[in-house]
This record gives C-alpha cells, structure tokens and sequence, in this order.
C-alpha cells in the first residue's frame, strides 16, 4: 500500500513538474524587435502629421497673427476679451471638427476639412483666410493628441502623446510597460480609417519588421489593447517563484522516503 501511494505522489509530482515547465515563457515571446542581424537599416517613416487625416470631434488650435492687432481681433475675437488669464485666453483657439468635416472660424464662416491631414488643414484655412487678410502668419496645431492603452500593461488609460510623434513602443512605455502576463506578440490595434469606421489590426512586437510598418507611429485616438497569454489562467508568471520549486522537491523526497 504505502509503495502505491509512493508511486501516486511521483505520478503527480512528474505531472506538475510538466505543467510548471510547461508554464515557462521561453525567451523569444517576451524579447521585442528580435533579428538575426543587429546591423539592419530601417526605412525612414512618413511624419503622422502627414499620414494621420483629421476625423469629426478632433480639436485644433488655430491662431491667425497679423502686424495689425486690430486685424487679428477679427480671428481671434476672444482675444479681445480684456481677460489677463493666458490659459483662459488659449482656450479660445480650440475648434472642433463637426460631423460633416466643419468647423466653423471667425469671419469666413465654416471651412471644410473633409480627407485633410494637418499640413492641408492648414493650406485650406489659410487660403480662406487669405481672402480677408493679406499679412498674417498661420498657426495650426492638432490639439487632440490622445490614445488609450488596455490589457497587459502597468497603467491601463487614456494617455496624452508626450510628443507630436510617438512610437507604438513609447506609447508602451507611457503606460508603465507590459506586465508578466502580456502577449508581445499579439497586440491589438483599433484605428479609425478615412470613413470613420474601425478597423482592428494584429502587431507582432517581437519582430523587427514592426519598425517598418505602419503601425510603428501611434495616431491620435488609437486604442491599443494588449492580449494575456494562457498562463494567466494557470496563475504563472514569466518565472517560477522559489517556494513552489522548494515545495515540489520536498514532496519528491516525502514521496521517496515513503
């Protein structure tokens, strides 16, 4: 009896030493960018600000700057508000892109941005302005600059681009980097196209060839959601703790001496 119950305790512990070993997370699924040669060159990627066409519900800061401030009171309204509040004063440039692609600026009256990205914005409202004022200086900036990152990383949440241009790894690192659990090689991107619909894509960030690609740039109202791999179900990490190796032994030793 007692050499039956030995040989049912071996059983198991071979049993969980396989699953345990199963569990490991082998180097090339969390390793990014891997390539077999370290002297590849990448191709120099088009600017987002060129790529990235402005969508309804997007913000710009516009501010139409003239010799004559008299003028600029025209475009800037606001401004003429007599308030000493510059962050109050700001806010006054932001417009909104309505529904039909609009947004509706002082004087010329509605401009319509349909299928632009910033630097053609930028060419129609000065052309519009242009028509009411000959000596001015253009300012136009998209002020709705945020993305959101969900799943296997440290700090889930809407994030603000720390700059104009950021790449899918700095927009990782914005949100605390992944957790034990991430599956780096199946990230999921949402982007909206021209039309306004969303479109879902798969990134492999274990490979090189994302550098290359056209999701390496992170566009303004991106969502990225990061996958768990199957472990977590299992409640395993990238490693296997000390204690549970320690425990497993004694029960092989219990399980021998028995």
């Amino acid at each position: 009896m007692d050499k039956l119950i030995a040989k049912k305790i071996s059983i198991l512990f071979a049993s969980v030493i396989v699953l345990v070993m199963s569990s490991c997370v082998p180097q090339k699924k969390i390793v990014m960018v891997q390539e077999p040669d370290s002297n590849i060159t990448y191709a120099p990627l088009e600017k987002i600000t060129n790529k990235y066409k402005l969508q309804p519900n997007d913000y710009l800061y516009i501010n139409v700057a003239s010799p004559d401030p008299k003028l600029s009171v025209f475009f800037n309204p606001q401004s003429a508000s007599g308030t000493n509040n510059l962050q109050s004063q700001a806010s006054f440039f932001y417009y909104m892109i309505d529904d039909s692609m609009n947004i509706d600026f002082p004087v010329t009256g509605k401009i319509n941005l349909y299928g632009c990205n910033l630097e053609t914005a930028k060419t129609r409202i000065y052309n519009a302005i242009s028509q009411y004022l000959s000596d001015f200086t253009l300012t136009c900036k998209l002020a709705s600059n945020t993305f959101a990152v969900l799943g296997e990383v440290n700090s889930q949440g809407q994030k603000t681009m720390s700059r104009e241009q950021i790449t899918i790894f700095d927009a990782i690192a914005q949100a605390g980097g992944f957790t034990s659990y991430a599956k780096r090689s199946e990230v999921k991107l949402i982007r909206k196209n021209e039309k306004g619909e969303a479109q879902t894509y798969k990134i492999d960030l274990t490979k090189g060839e994302v550098i290359n690609s056209d999701f390496y740039y992170v566009y303004p109202n991106d969502i990225l959601y990061v996958r768990p791999m199957w472990i977590k179900t299992l409640g395993f990490g990238e490693t296997i703790s000390l204690g549970l190796v320690t425990s497993l032994i004694s029960l092989y030793l219990l399980a021998r001496s028995l």
